[in-house]
């Protein structure tokens, strides 16, 4: 618990440093009041997605988030690598003090447990709670849905943190244990099974009123919810190493691959020799299989989620390809975290670079990375619903947001976004900058079959008007970081 308490302290003056101790404080309460909003507007949206539907996808989004953020198991070893620079970290102590990389690991796990409860669900729980008298929910269903909902995280954040850190030690695993995801997350999509299979909490939520009055079942699915949870976080435990030294044997490769990708990356010009390094670094720090799971997994999901609305549910507004482009384009900024995170800028203090020149370098490796990938997602769900004729629209749209949102994430929190979101005025800057054209985008593919000229154009103004706001912030990086340091 003192370990516990003292990384609890280290996580709050990481991310003080970045904005006051007064804006991250605000940031629950933040949650809370937009989470009191979305509360009394969904009665309204129950006339068209149902209640069960609407928990599900609620569940089923949490559940994502949690997986999102858990992979201590990656961030963990990279901490322990740059343990030499200018700011430490207590779960690299190992490496200097009698403490064991397992009990620093779990603290971490536990710390962000604690972190993202405090911070960000149970604010938003409290906010359900209070919007409850005044929509006419009955105070056993929120208390159901706020121990689902806090279910369901802790199953994702969980799975995350045992996938990275067995993939950390064996690129065979982490590959071995991606394609198991996506074989369930397919099969779900198939509907070979329910939702309840591989998330039980879905199956405790669905057992109790409003949508069943089965307590026996409600309490197997909360006895299998525990367990997996217990059982993923002791499995990660016990398969954290007992050393890290790095990735030494890659890195003789650097010599050979540097000038490849310095050959190969000619049309960068000037952001040749930045661009090759990125290239370097992805290759050797195994970036390419972190993102292979916080971006190419929760996409697979989303694409038979998507697949089975439209063929399974009774849902009177169907999610078409165009939902699904815009859906991708702003699911792919959780890739430019990666890259702002992969290894430490602090020596880029002593060479004549600047923090815009090497966000620019950033976006550009972002679309590298991004743009083959979310094709690929978006012309398979496009032969799978049969939609082939809204490529024309959905593909614009794709890469319109891919730009866009890096671009937005980029001018906001520069070269440290997983800092900068904790600070509450950028994250509803964030927030209102990427929601009003999702929203906008999202409203419009629903009339994509009804009015395809009217809609058609409408999408291409928004298009428009993105691409307006991505080169006006573009051009503005260097005002706005050009006095930061790294």
């Amino acid at each position: 618990m003192h370990l516990l308490r003292l990384m609890l302290r280290e996580e709050y003056r990481l991310h003080v440093s970045y904005s006051s101790a007064r804006m991250f404080l605000a940031m629950p309460f933040f949650v809370l009041l937009l989470s009191f909003v979305l509360s009394l507007t969904m009665v309204n949206l129950q006339d068209s997605v149902g209640l069960r539907d609407m928990v599900t996808n609620l569940n089923a989004g949490v559940y994502l988030y949690g997986m999102s953020v858990g992979a201590f198991g990656f961030l963990g070893k990279t901490y322990v690598e740059r343990r030499q620079g200018k700011t430490n970290y207590m779960v690299a102590m190992p490496a200097l003090l009698p403490l064991s990389f397992r009990s620093t690991f779990l603290g971490m796990y536990l710390r962000d447990v604690v972190f993202y409860m405090a911070l960000i669900l149970g604010p938003a729980l409290i906010g359900l709670a209070i919007a409850s008298p005044f929509a006419g929910y009955a105070p056993l269903s929120v208390l159901v849905v706020g121990a689902t909902m806090t279910l369901s995280f802790l199953s994702g954040i969980s799975l995350s943190f045992a996938v990275s850190v067995l993939g950390s030690r064996s690129r065979v695993a982490l590959a071995a244990m991606v394609m198991a995801i996506l074989a369930v997350f397919i099969g779900y999509g198939l509907r070979l099974y329910g939702m309840e299979a591989f998330l039980p909490s879905i199956g405790f939520q669905m057992s109790l009123p409003p949508f069943g009055d089965d307590p026996g079942s409600a309490l197997l699915f909360l006895l299998l919810t525990v367990l997996s949870f217990l059982g993923l976080t002791a499995l990660a435990v016990v398969s954290v190493a007992e050393t890290y030294e790095g990735g030494g044997g890659r890195k003789g490769n650097s010599t050979t691959l540097l000038p490849a990708y310095l050959r190969r990356l000619r049309v960068a010009r000037s952001y040749r020799p930045l661009l090759a390094k990125e290239a370097v670094d992805i290759l050797r720090s195994g970036t390419l299989g972190k993102m292979a799971f916080t971006f190419i997994a929760p996409l697979t999901f989303l694409s038979f989620t998507t697949w089975y609305v439209n063929n399974g549910l009774n849902v009177p507004v169907g999610f078409n390809l165009v939902f699904f482009a815009a859906m991708v384009g702003f699911f792919g900024v959780m890739l430019y975290s990666w890259l702002a995170n992969m290894d430490v800028v602090d020596y880029y203090d002593t060479l004549p670079v600047s923090v815009p020149r090497v966000i620019r370098t950033k976006l550009m490796a972002f679309l590298f990375l991004t743009a083959g990938t979310s094709t690929a997602f978006v012309l398979g769900i496009a032969l799978l619903n049969n939609e082939t004729r809204l490529l024309w629209l959905a593909l614009p749209v794709l890469y319109v947001t891919l730009v866009y949102m890096a671009v937005v994430m980029s001018y906001l929190t520069g070269l440290h976004p997983n800092s900068f979101l904790f600070n509450p005025q950028v994250l509803f800057r964030f927030g209102l900058l990427s929601m009003l054209p999702q929203i906008s985008l999202t409203i419009l593919s629903f009339s994509v079959d009804r009015s395809p000229l009217v809609t058609a154009t409408a999408i291409l103004a928004v298009l428009g008007f993105l691409l307006l706001l991505t080169a006006f912030m573009y051009r503005r990086l260097d005002r706005k970081w050009s006095d930061a340091g790294f």
